[in-house]
């Protein structure tokens, strides 16, 4: 690329250096926030280091993995959708890939299946699994393992398609929804993809497993089919092949990245051109062509910080994360519950396109509900079992003295990104560095618009 594409790297200038703000929009976008540690060694580090670090697979904590594996054999034990939730929020929370979990809920969202349907934890948490495992990969391994996912045939009804009669509603939202978009395919392309994905049939059920599938080959039509112009005895891999050999389907699924990575404007074709062909050239690598959106020059412009409207899970657990909560005093049930009430309930997309994102995430009964989640991790919450916030346990282990505390929590949270006269307010109301003084800069610092943002 050219340095005068957008995609070129970002070289830091005395105008435009590397500092916080940047930082900080990174581990918001790639991730879901920093702590003040985490942003500083990035500042120090600088941009190729501090992506490198969220490209790389970092080791698993031991002592997280343990729990993780724990919080799932309860979920498997339980069969309860509640604990799935809390399941991948402590993975999100305290997991050593943040990158890999943000772009999970991106997949959980372009693959939205629902457990209102699927009615089974099991499947669920499989499906959740899969996206994980795939989720900076090839986009072709993913796509044939959601074919074959367990949720997914009975999410859109591929496992009642049979070769008399094969079900088109894998095959229209494979090419609507995962790869294409409307107007690059046919009603035709739409059935001669059903019969190449029919076949599938319910073999049994395991209470810890759930539904079990299989191909059954009476059921599998291996006859002629004609997709997107080419004629053969296409198999579901075929479609895949083909699929992706089709311009229109990298152009489709940068734009998709693109409004979740970037910024949620409409972009021109010069835009998402460059980013497309780096897409194909990789082979459809995700983690490739996430790499060349972190390290852009267009990704830190000024135009793009602050300038999206962050999700229920991204504000809420990124709080969490953020303020470095006392693992002991989180309850991952109630932050379930809260990303439901502000309009993100996991494993619950509210249909087969997911989330629409962007300015959806707030109306007056979304925004009361962030409001009142950020005053029950400042002030407490009896009720839930949350306990008021230790503003000074966190200076102190950071060495900050309590007269300093409130500019240093508006600098963690909201960089220079602020209004002079909030910014006024929240520090005239942490002047005396008491505990009750801090709680009341913090939460003028969470009700500031600002802070909605990403």
């Amino acid at each position: 690329m050219s340095k005068q594409d957008p995609w070129a790297p970002f070289v830091p200038t005395p105008e435009a250096p590397w500092d916080l703000d940047k930082v900080a929009h990174l581990h918001r976008r790639a991730g879901f926030g920093a702590t003040r540690a985490e942003l500083l060694r990035d500042v120090k580090d600088g941009p190729k280091a501090s992506v490198d670090r969220l490209l790389s697979s970092s080791a698993a904590d031991a002592d997280p993995e343990q729990v993780v594996a724990s919080l799932k054999r309860g979920v498997l034990d339980s069969g309860d959708g509640e604990r799935l939730k809390a399941w991948w929020l402590y993975q999100i929370l305290y997991g050593a890939d943040p990158l890999r979990e943000k772009l999970t809920l991106f997949w959980h969202s372009h693959f939205a299946t629902s457990d209102r349907k699927v009615q089974s934890v099991p499947l669920m948490l499989e499906q959740n699994e899969t996206l994980r495992c795939h989720a900076l990969g090839a986009f072709a391994d993913l796509l044939n393992a959601m074919i074959a996912d367990p949720a997914m045939l009975v999410w859109l009804d591929g496992a009642t398609s049979r070769k008399e009669k094969p079900n088109e509603n894998f095959g229209r939202e494979f090419l609507e929804l995962f790869t294409l978009g409307v107007g690059h395919y046919t009603e035709k392309d739409i059935r001669e993809a059903a019969r190449a994905f029919a076949g599938w049939v319910r073999e049994g059920r395991d209470f810890r497993r759930g539904d079990v599938f299989r191909l059954d080959p009476a059921q599998v039509d291996d006859g002629e089919k004609t997709f997107l112009n080419q004629t053969g005895r296409w198999k579901p891999a075929d479609i895949v092949r083909i699929t992706l050999e089709q311009p229109a389907c990298a152009d489709f699924l940068c734009r998709k990245l693109y409004r979740f990575l970037v910024s949620e404007a409409k972009q021109p074709p010069e835009r998402i051109g460059p980013l497309a062909k780096e897409l194909r050239k990789s082979k459809y690598a995700i983690r490739h062509v996430v790499s060349v959106i972190l390290r852009s020059h267009h990704f830190y412009a000024k135009e793009n910080r602050r300038q999206r409207v962050a999700g229920p899970v991204e504000c809420s657990a990124g709080l969490l994360r953020v303020l470095e909560m006392p693992r002991a005093d989180v309850r991952l049930l109630a932050l379930a519950a809260a990303c439901a009430r502000q309009g993100q309930d996991l494993f619950h997309p509210p249909s087969v396109k997911g989330w629409d994102g962007g300015r959806t995430w707030l109306n007056s009964a979304t925004v009361l509900e962030r409001g009142n989640w950020a005053n029950d991790l400042v002030w407490g919450n009896e009720d839930q079992g949350i306990r008021s916030y230790d503003p000074l346990a966190w200076a102190k282990r950071h060495g900050i003295a309590p007269s300093k505390t409130a500019a240093a929590l508006l600098g963690l949270l909201l960089q220079q990104d602020v209004d002079a006269k909030d910014r006024d307010l929240i520090l005239r109301t942490g002047r005396d560095g008491s505990p009750a003084a801090l709680r009341k800069a913090l939460q003028l610092i969470l009700h500031c618009p600002e802070y909605q943002l990403a």
